[in-house]
């Protein structure tokens, strides 16, 4: 307060200061893209580039820019997908997860928890290709083999008289085969891939069925024609 005189009147003279406050703006966090769409990360005949998603953050009114990344699952459970501190989005692989769900990816700020931004992510896919069944295949299909005995047999090589067969299991938890003549259970032939099939003595020209089956899978088998026949040597009577 300042105070003068005129003409012997005092007079009083009020001077206002005002103060200014600065208003700070509050941390805004933009996030993008706001909705993406990726595979499963095992999902057959997928493009590894569609298994992912960069997200980018952006920081406004703060100090910096850094933000903390996180996943959330929208409804029941946890999330699916991970999210590494760039922004990296990365699908699951499918497991027990439904042909579709979403994701959504949270920026917070480092700066002030209390400001973050979302975007959403769906994985949608059927997973990996289902596994190809059991199988076993045989080797020779087929084969001729002669007696050892009788008629004029007894001129034929004895590599003649056998025949060894193999057999390929695929696609099964275990390779144990178990081996069978006309359906009839080899003991002591098996586990082993290969069973060698032997004449002896003599009889009637026929075809025999030898199988192989799969151990583990009694439904899975393969079989060979094995003609047995006898050997007549050219002009003997």
């Amino acid at each position: 307060m300042h105070s003068s005189s005129h003409g012997g009147r005092h007079c009083c003279r009020n001077t206002t200061v005002v103060r200014h406050l600065v208003c700070r703006h509050r941390i805004e966090v933009e996030l993008w893209p706001a909705k993406a769409e990726v595979y499963f990360r095992d999902e057959q005949d997928v493009d590894p580039v569609n298994t992912y998603v960069r997200f980018e953050a952006a920081v406004f009114n703060g100090s910096t820019s850094r933000v903390e990344w996180t996943v959330e699952r929208v409804g029941a459970g946890p999330a699916a997908g991970s999210i590494d501190s760039t922004g990296l989005y990365v699908a699951p692989s499918k497991g027990p997860f439904p042909y579709s769900l979403t994701d959504m990816v949270v920026a917070t700020s480092v700066e002030d928890p209390l400001r973050k931004a979302v975007a959403f992510v769906t994985v949608i896919g059927h997973g990996p290709a289902p596994p190809p069944p059991a199988h076993i295949e045989i080797a020779p299909k087929q084969q001729y083999l002669y007696y050892p005995e009788g008629q004029d047999n007894a001129y034929v090589d004895l590599s003649n008289t056998m025949q060894m067969f193999r057999a390929f299991p695929r696609h099964s938890d275990s390779s144990a085969v178990e081996w069978l003549v006309d359906g009839v259970l080899q003991v002591g032939a098996g586990p082993d891939p290969w069973f060698l099939y032997r004449l002896t003595g003599t009889g009637p020209v026929k075809t025999t069925t030898v199988t192989a089956r799969l151990k583990n899978h009694p439904l899975v088998e393969d079989a060979a024609k094995v003609i047995q026949l006898n050997y007549s040597w050219p002009g003997l009577v």
